[in-house]
C-alpha cells in the first residue's frame, strides 16, 4: 500500500464509520462525530486546520520498529501535536 492509498482508506473509514455510528448522512452531524482508525492512540481531528492527528510507524522491510510519537514529549492537548507543525507555527487555519 502507498502513501496516497493509505490516505484515501483512511478518509473513506472515517466518514463509514461516522455514517454507521450516528445512523444518518447529515455533513453537519457527520463533521462532529468523525472517527477514524486506532493506532493505539485514538485518533482525533484538529479544530484550528481539521487534519488528521496519527501516530507514524516507523519500520523496516520485514518488522515495525516504533510508533512516533515517542514517550516523554508533552504537550498540552495531545502528544500527537508534537509531530509536524503546531497551531501558533503554521499559517494554516481552516474557514
Amino acid at each position: 500500500m502507498r502513501p496516497v492509498d493509505y490516505q484515501a482508506w483512511v478518509a473513506v473509514r472515517a466518514i463509514g464509520e461516522a455514517v454507521t455510528r450516528l445512523r444518518q448522512t447529515d455533513p453537519r452531524e457527520i463533521g462532529r462525530f468523525m472517527l477514524a482508525a486506532f493506532k493505539g492512540v485514538p485518533l482525533s481531528f484538529r479544530s484550528w486546520d481539521h487534519q488528521l492527528r496519527q501516530p507514524i510507524m516507523i519500520a523496516q522491510p520485514a518488522a515495525m520498529v516504533s510508533v512516533a510519537p515517542e514517550g516523554g514529549f508533552l504537550h498540552q492537548r495531545t502528544p500527537l501535536d508534537t509531530l509536524g507543525t503546531d497551531q501558533p507555527e503554521s499559517a494554516c487555519r481552516f474557514r
